[in-house]
């Protein structure tokens, strides 16, 4: 079974990601912060890396750096948020994310990213 890692800090949206993506038999591990993500992170691997932007302790901009630099991930690292871009009008894969899911979605089509996302 593929492990999916979500960091989102409010939990209505991590619940229904959640949801979403257990209907497609994944394991979803959630933690509300970069801190705690990362240091999960330091000790298990992931095939995919979900994470909100604007979160406490550790926003998602700085958790995506840390992973690259301190862990051994090699997963990809998917930014879901509703800002458009992510620092100064960089994309989202400027600052080191593979891809971008803006909220609010469309379950279907996220489904459908997140498969696709993994699979590749």
């Amino acid at each position: 079974m593929k492990q999916i890692l979500l960091i989102e800090d409010n939990v209505l949206n991590s619940e229904l990601v959640k949801d979403i993506l257990e209907m497609e038999n994944y394991e979803i591990t959630c933690v509300t912060n970069g801190k705690d993500a990362l240091d999960l992170l330091k000790k298990n691997l992931f095939d995919l890396i979900l994470t909100d932007i604007n979160m406490p302790k550790m926003d998602g901009l700085e958790l995506v750096q840390r992973i690259r630099e301190e862990t051994s991930q090699i997963c990809k690292i998917i930014a879901i948020s509703s800002d458009t871009s992510a620092k100064d009008g960089k994309s989202f894969e400027e600052v080191g994310f593979d891809g971008f899911v803006q909220k609010p979605f469309k379950v279907k089509e996220f489904r459908n990213y997140v498969n696709a996302v993994i699979e590749s």
